[in-house]
């Protein structure tokens, strides 16, 4: 779609105009394709929450994880599924953790590839 644009914009505009077009677009969906996150919440029979999240955790949906989380029940936290975790999820995610741990013992298991 893209590609389509872009020739599109180069015949009818001019040929500078029309890959400028291409490369706004195309950061665009960059931006789009980066930002996305997908929360799995599944519960099973012993009462834990099994939360998986897969896609990129980045700072702009820290906020979105962090309020799937809130929750008085056990929980397994699976980050195993991240292509890219930036630094603030870093920090945020396990430091949630240990806050909750702090609560109750054995409340929250963090399973992380890093």
């Amino acid at each position: 779609m893209i590609l389509l644009v872009t020739a599109v914009g180069i015949v009818t505009v001019s040929m500078f105009e029309g890959v400028l077009i291409g490369l706004g677009l195309s950061g665009v969906k960059t931006a789009w394709e980066t930002s996305q996150i997908r929360l799995n919440t599944f519960h099973g029979p012993d009462g834990r929450v099994l939360v998986q999240i897969t896609g990129n955790a980045t700072f702009l949906r820290l906020p979105k994880i962090l309020d799937a989380l809130l929750a008085d029940r056990p929980f397994e936290l699976d980050l195993t599924g991240l292509r890219h975790q930036d630094h603030a999820c870093t920090m945020a995610l396990p430091a949630w953790a240990a806050q909750h741990n702090a609560l109750d013992a054995d409340r929250v298991q963090l399973t992380s590839p890093l």
